[in-house]
């Protein structure tokens, strides 16, 4: 199953985005906790596109969902603004210090590595395209 759409590139968009995924989701056998870890990666991944892509003018994100049957989710934010790798941007958190002392900032892309499979980004034709995989829970 193959589905895309595009948004614009502000905050406003961030809780339609994350309902259009969601709606997808739900035909899939994650389980409630699961979606919502899936979402929460969005979330993070979204919230990086909003704040630096476009820098201060209006842009869109492209979101395509991919269900590959029986094997993964695939979930893909491609954007027209300033390149920008989130992936090199990232900071290892130290379980040693507790969150409310944390510098914000950069944590985000740890989040989005723990929560899923895969987490690519490539720069093609001008695009910045941010690629997020979760496998399939096995079925019995």
């Amino acid at each position: 199953m193959d589905k895309k759409a595009s948004f614009t590139a502000e905050l406003a968009s961030l809780y339609p985005i994350l309902n259009w995924v969601g709606s997808h989701l739900e035909k899939t056998p994650f389980s409630d906790v699961e979606v919502r870890r899936i979402e929460l990666a969005l979330e993070e991944g979204l919230v990086n596109i909003i704040s630096y892509a476009y820098q201060g003018t209006v842009g869109v994100i492209d979101v395509s969902f991919h269900l590959e049957e029986g094997k993964y989710v695939e979930l893909t934010f491609e954007d027209g603004g300033e390149p920008f790798n989130p992936l090199t941007h990232k900071k290892e958190r130290d379980p040693f210090v507790p969150i409310e002392e944390m510098e914000e900032g950069g944590l985000g892309i740890q989040f989005m590595k723990e929560l899923m499979d895969k987490v690519e980004y490539k720069r093609d034709q001008e695009k910045n395209i941010l690629i997020l995989r979760k496998k399939l829970p096995l079925s019995n």
